[in-house]
Parts: structure tokens; sequence; C-alpha cells
């Protein structure tokens, strides 16, 4: 038996518990069971169950990878360093409120995570994370990757300017429309020589993206290729964006639509669920990503799975609690 069947079963307890009036934590917990149990779906019951085992015994007896740690971490695992910063950029996006320091149990854990990995580790996150700077050591590093994610430093002092907050999505839609006005035009590639100098990776990042742009870059420079290229496309390539355009919009229109019923006060939840979960199996993720944004998403993200998560935290936002996500 699969570990998907174990999930599925659990997930047909949410209704009847929801009839019988359970208490809102115990439904947000049996959801963050559910939600949990997704990385082990095609795993049989026995081979999680060994894993469960295995881990159990390292948390009680601390035996962690040296090489990779846990980040605040519930499981053992290797993750390499793209799985790294999603796991570092999800832990910190949701321990740290926008706008507020650091709090001290996140610093203890940053500072915990910059002792146990090497420089060399922590540079390869960093450059995941689109940190430009030059970086001395894994503690400047860490550092540095925080003021990336929240705009906050680990040593409790406000920055001065917050050019490395999260990007405005109004800001990047008139920094794209400008651009669009200017392809084909003389002007075109010295006004994308500014804006690459001024603006942050991240910012970059979620301008390549409002722009069809699926390439990703690892050093500043290589933005100005990118963003030129998705400007200067084919006709032909440029209808063919025209028609993910109306499917990406009718593929909205369907999750505001699951999201309106879900906000209702007796919205039918596994009925929803199995609405949303067939409409995911149609996403790729350059459609997950561009549904994700017009579904009002402020923060970039980088694939598939990550826009499903967000998109389920919207259709799902009034019906539990923005759920923690365990290491």
């Amino acid at each position: 038996m699969k570990v998907s069947v174990l999930q599925q079963f659990l997930r047909s307890l949410l209704a009847p518990m929801e009839s019988s009036e359970a208490s809102a934590p115990t439904l947000a917990a049996l959801q963050r069971a559910c939600q949990g149990l997704e990385p082990f779906q095609d795993k049989d019951v026995a081979d999680f169950a060994e894993f469960l085992t295995r881990a159990a015994a390292y948390e009680r007896e601390g035996h962690w990878p040296s090489a990779n740690p846990p980040i605040h971490g519930r499981i053992v695992d290797e993750p390499n360093a793209q799985e790294y910063a999603r796991r570092l950029r999800t832990f910190l996006e949701r321990e740290v409120p926008a706008g507020s320091p650091v709090p001290d149990e996140v610093r203890t854990e940053m500072t915990r995570l910059a002792k146990r990995l090497k420089s060399a580790q922590v540079k390869e996150i960093a450059r995941e994370l689109q940190v430009e700077d030059h970086i001395r050591g894994a503690k400047q590093g860490i550092e540095k990757i925080v003021f990336q994610i929240t705009g906050q430093t680990l040593r409790g002092r406000r920055p001065r300017t917050a050019r490395r907050a999260a990007a405005d999505p109004a800001a990047i839609q008139h920094y794209a429309a400008e651009l669009r006005e200017l392809a084909g035009k003389d002007g075109l590639e010295q006004r994308v020589n500014e804006i690459v100098g001024s603006l942050s990776g991240s910012k970059l990042r979620a301008l390549a993206q409002s722009l069809g742009a699926t390439r990703k870059a690892r050093r500043k420079p290589e933005w100005n290729q990118i963003l030129l290229a998705a400007l200067t496309e084919p006709q032909a390539q440029t209808r063919e964006s025209a028609r993910d355009t109306v499917k990406i919009e009718r593929l909205a229109e369907i999750v505001a639509a699951l999201k309106a019923k879900a906000d209702g006060p007796d919205a039918p939840h596994d009925e929803i669920e199995a609405e949303l979960r067939s409409l995911e199996e149609q996403m790729d993720r350059d459609e997950a990503v561009a549904v994700a944004q017009r579904m009002g998403v402020a923060r970039v993200v980088d694939s598939r799975t990550e826009a499903i998560d967000e998109i389920r935290r919207k259709v799902f936002e009034r019906k539990q609690p923005r759920e923690s996500v365990a290491y």
C-alpha cells in the first residue's frame, strides 16, 4: 500500500469531523498531517514506517547529518543547495513577520546554522537565493541571506533602506510595461542596463517572469541578456505566448471561483480539494507561477511546487491559519 492511500484516508476524515464540529486546531492539525505526507506519496507504507523509525532515532540521539543539517529540523535528509535555499526562504518568511525585526529564536537558529555549514555550502545557497554580494564566510553569508529575504538584519537593527525587500508587484509591472514600449527601439539596451544596475536579483527575477522569461541568472550581468531576449522574441513565439495567456486566465478564473466557494460558511472542502488537485495536474511550472501571481501572491516563486503551495494557501486562507513547514 502506498502512502498516498493513507493520505487519502486522512483527508476523508475531514468532512465528518467538520460536521461533528471538531475544533479548528484539530482540523488544522489533520490537514497539516495530510500535507506533510505529500513528499512521500509514492513510497510504500512499510518503507515510510522504516524511515520514521530512523528519523526518531536520529532525533533522540542527536545524530544529524554533518554536511547538510536541517533547518529548525524534524526530518533528517541531505538536501541539495536548491532545496536548502527553498527551505530557508520558507522558514524565514514564516518566522519573520513583514516589517518586524528578526525574533531571538530565529537569530539563534541562524547562528547554529552558520556554525554547522561550510563557507562553500553557504555561498552555493546564497547563489540560489540571488544574493549577489561577495561572501567571505558562512556567518556573513547567512547574515546576507537573511537580509535578502526579510529586509532585516540578524544584529537586531533595522536597515536604513529596504533596497533588498520583496519586490513591489506594481513597480515590477511598471518596468515591464516600459521595456515592452521600448522593444525594437534604439534605447532598449541602454534602459535594460540601467534597470539591471538599479534592481536587486529578486526584483530582476520578478521582472523577467513578468516578461515571460523562463531562464534564471546566477550572476547579475546575465540578466541583461535574459531581459533582452524576452523582449526580442520572434512573432511566432509571441502568438504562442498569447495562447498561453488565454489558458492562464482561464485557470486563474477557475482558482478564483474555488476560493470564493471555499470562503463560504458551509464550503464543501472535500469537493474543492478534489477540483483543485485536478486543476493542479493541468498546470506546468510557468502556468502555476502565473496563476499564483494573478491570485495576488506578492513574493517571487521559483518552482511549480512553490507556486501550487501559494495557490492552495490563497484558496483556503480563511479555512485555517497559515501552516508551518516541518523540516
